[in-house]
């Protein structure tokens, strides 16, 4: 175990020359394997070892138990401890996001923080292990990722480090077993409402029965992955640079002509690499955008294209023009469609992002919160996919039980919202049938009643400008 973890690491080149190690130690099982490793492999690999722990301030006085674990636990062995507290639950309501993220944000924060008081040489060590990286492999392919998401954890990116993707949980426990050291359990792992651990929990379990060496296998796929990634994002960058001029006023040019000369797959990357240039990253930019990008590029003169972060994309005579949308940042003429399907998605628009999934087996006495920027909708009432979109003519709520009907347009003049505001309002629609316009009403038809079986939950949040 510790022969393969220190040439995992020097293979991966994971170490500057007398660095230092910052372990992320939780008290759980892998982040506890992790440190008693890297204690043995200190001297050996000339680093400087210290650890930091993040409390999330959700499961009370037993989150502050593992705390008070893991400063004993680096303290018998003489490492520097630090520790941060934050309280997720808040951070995930002022953020918009889920409860899991917000510990995910809240952790990272921690350790750049931490990071900053070493320098350089410091590298933050996660105990991300094989069936870790199965199961992101896993929710990746769900979520309809390409390439780059099943290539899975890296095992370095930026001062971010991982020993442990070259071992399974099993290798862990073993390991911890025979050095004769506990550890903590915590109990929301075990919680499928969070989606990596019904994946965890539900779907590894069973892809081992058919299987023994399932996470191992997915990991060699993922490798071959990340491997393929990095050749054609080096491929497609060669590409571009023969066809991309950077304006001065900050949009993309992007020469057309001769693309399908290209093979299939370094095609697609271009259109994902192209679209990463014009929105400042890559978070949130699918499959689904190259293939609309690339239908553009191949199209009529004068068609456009909305992509996230509020870029537009305008074919011309030979070319693409990509960039901000108008002058006044406007968000008029978007519109995305629900995946088929899918019980669980998310859709950039240009100025937020929507976040949907379906509820299954309702509760009936389950009360909803009044919230402005979430919402809840019988399921089984949608009759079309989902757009999300801007308005359109037509356009019309449901304003009771009897059905009486409200255009779009009344209801705006009605409750006085400005005209150069209307256009700019996200709207979540079926057909013409509007079940919410974000910030305002939704419509009655699809309130949630006794006979709700599913639950479709809505939450918007808005993108920073």
């Amino acid at each position: 175990m510790i022969k393969k973890v220190a040439a995992f690491m020097k293979r991966h080149q994971m170490l500057p020359e007398n660095g230092h190690i910052l372990a992320g130690v939780s008290g759980g099982a892998d982040s506890v394997c992790l440190f008693r490793l890297l204690l043995r492999l200190r001297e050996e690999m000339g680093f400087t070892l210290s650890v930091v722990h993040v409390e999330h301030g959700i499961r009370g006085e037993e989150s502050l138990m593992d705390m008070e674990f893991v400063r004993r636990l680096a303290s018998s062995h003489g490492i520097a401890f630090s520790s941060y507290a934050c309280l997720a639950p808040r951070l995930a309501k002022e953020r918009g996001i889920s409860l899991e993220e917000a510990g995910r944000e809240a952790r990272y924060e921690a350790f750049a923080a931490e990071s900053a008081r070493f320098g350089d040489g410091a590298r933050v060590a996660l105990a991300h292990h094989m069936e870790d990286n199965a199961e992101t492999v896993l929710f990746h392919m769900c979520r309809g990722s390409g390439m780059a998401g099943i290539a899975g954890i890296a095992p370095v990116r930026g001062n971010i480090i991982r020993p442990l993707l070259c071992v399974t949980r099993a290798e862990i426990e073993d390991f911890l077993r025979r050095e004769g050291q506990p550890f903590r359990t915590d109990a929301t792992n075990a919680d499928v409402a969070y989606t990596r651990n019904r994946i965890r929990g539900r779907v590894m379990p069973e892809l081992t029965r058919v299987n023994q060496k399932a996470a191992q296998h997915i990991a060699r796929l993922s490798r071959e992955a990340a491997e393929l990634s990095a050749y054609l994002g080096e491929r497609a960058e060669e590409a571009l640079r023969e066809r991309v001029t950077l304006r001065a006023d900050g949009t993309i040019l992007f020469w057309a002509e001769g693309l399908l000369e290209y093979p299939s797959a370094l095609l697609t990357r271009m259109m994902l690499e192209l679209i990463a240039k014009a929105c400042g990253r890559k978070k949130d930019i699918s499959r689904d955008h190259a293939d609309a990008l690339l239908d553009l590029a191949l199209g009529g003169t004068g068609r456009r294209l909305s992509l996230p972060y509020g870029i537009t994309a305008v074919k011309g005579y030979g070319t693409l023009t990509l960039g901000a949308l108008g002058t006044g940042g406007g968000t008029e003429g978007f519109s995305f469609m629900a995946p088929a399907g899918a019980s669980e998605y998310d859709i950039r628009v240009p100025n937020g992002t929507f976040f949907c999934r379906i509820l299954e087996n309702h509760k009936k006495d389950v009360n909803f919160p009044k919230n402005r920027y979430t919402k809840w909708f019988d399921c089984d009432r949608i009759k079309n996919r989902l757009s999300f979109r801007v308005r359109e003519p037509g356009d019309y709520f449901v304003l009771d039980a009897q059905g009486r009907r409200q255009k779009l347009k009344e209801y705006w003049i009605n409750e006085k919202v400005p005209k150069e505001e209307r256009g700019e309002i996200p709207l979540v629609a079926d057909g013409s049938h509007i079940l919410w316009a974000v910030g305002h009403r939704i419509s009655e038809y699809y309130k949630i009643s006794q006979r709700t079986m599913r639950i479709l939950e809505v939450r918007f949040m808005e993108e920073d400008r």
